[in-house]
């Protein structure tokens, strides 16, 4: 069985009791000249396994061993600084956004589970400070861009079931959002909502979060991975997660006008809209997706593996179907080795979004 037939009938169960997902799933190398992303590790199939057969409830948080260090002390202990997101983005009059003067560093995941990502492993001023040494390691690395740090938080959370309105999405909550919201502004933050679309449309999603989307320190990623409704020539009975879904480049370009308007009725900085890629199948009519004013758009190489292969399909997916900027997640648990800041900020073109979960 080859590792793509692997990963499209692998088949898992999410979490009743939790808001959970899974993102991290790879595919094969379309280059041909790295090896192949592997699907994922033995820990990530056992507790797919586990949580279909046994439990219904995602594993414990990580154990932190000790207290993290905050920000200010990273910060204050290695002499470098991380851009202020205000000075970046809110300044009276002027409309340019974050890119690509500056670099993004984020951690991804959901609050509520820890299988989907870092963001469910620690408290937010543990993100924070985690978050503020990784970043420290960029600004160190690359010193040209200044390094602005992310939460990115799936806002819309596909589940293994319809739900009253057919969508196979759950909406994570305003109540949660604004927390992370909240503590993105004081501390000179940004937040992505990630949307996993399920059976809803792209524009459909969009305005879910639109309120937030008005706020200038706020963006948004789509995940194709978990769209299961956008090509009419696939089956209509696939389960977000069993499958790997794909979303209409069409589609993508209405989100990028919707962004476009927003900021302009809105005069907010650039929007940033991030599109994560790991086979090329899970973005089609891809040449549809154009740039407008006050949107930056991003292809982030997602898909974990090891550096290789991840190299590859970067040079795949972002260097050579590049749309304007580009981006890329690592994985801590499953890339091996995890790709190091100097790698990354070596890559042409830059990676000026980086995602870690």
């Amino acid at each position: 069985m080859t590792v793509r037939t692997f990963a499209r009938t692998l088949r898992f169960l999410l979490p009743l009791a939790l808001i959970a997902g899974l993102a991290a799933c790879s595919g094969p190398d379309p280059s041909g000249t790295a090896e192949p992303l592997a699907v994922g590790s033995p820990s990530a199939t056992t507790a797919r396994a586990t949580t279909a057969t046994t439990t219904t409830e995602a594993p414990a948080a990580t154990t932190i061993a000790e207290p993290s260090p905050t920000a200010t002390q990273i910060v204050e202990a290695t002499g470098t600084a991380i851009a202020p997101t205000a000075t970046a983005t809110t300044t009276p009059g002027d409309r340019q956004g974050l890119l690509p003067s500056h670099r993004i560093v984020s951690f991804y995941g959901h609050p509520n589970s820890a299988q989907m990502g870092i963001l469910g492993e620690y408290s937010i001023p543990d993100l924070h400070a985690r978050l503020a040494e990784q970043g420290a390691a960029y600004a160190a690395a690359d010193p040209a861009h200044p390094v602005v740090l992310a939460f990115e938080l799936i806002a819309t959370v596909a589940q293994p079931w319809p739900g009253d309105d057919g969508t196979y999405v759950v909406y994570s909550g305003d109540e949660l959002i604004q927390e992370y919201i909240d503590y993105a502004t004081a501390h000179d933050m940004i937040v992505i909502l990630d949307l996993q679309i399920g059976y809803d449309t792209i524009p459909h999603q969009i305005e879910v979060i639109r309120h937030w989307l008005e706020l200038p320190n706020v963006h948004v990623a789509l995940d194709p991975e978990f769209s299961t409704a956008a090509n009419e020539i696939v089956p209509k009975d696939r389960i977000p997660g069993e499958f790997i879904g794909e979303a209409d480049g069409r589609n993508i370009q209405k989100a990028v006008e919707m962004l476009s308007q927003i900021a302009t009725e809105k005069q907010l900085p650039s929007k940033i809209l991030i599109l994560h890629q790991f086979e090329s199948e899970m973005i089609f009519h891809k040449d549809a997706i154009k740039p407008l004013p006050g949107v930056d758009i991003v292809l982030d190489m997602d898909g974990f593996g090891g550096q290789e292969a991840k190299l590859g399909n970067y040079t795949h997916f972002v260097t050579d179907e590049l749309i304007e900027f580009g981006g890329i997640k690592l994985f801590y648990r499953q890339d091996d080795p995890l790709l190091t800041p100097e790698q990354i900020v070596a890559l042409d073109p830059p990676a000026l979004v980086v995602i870690y979960q």
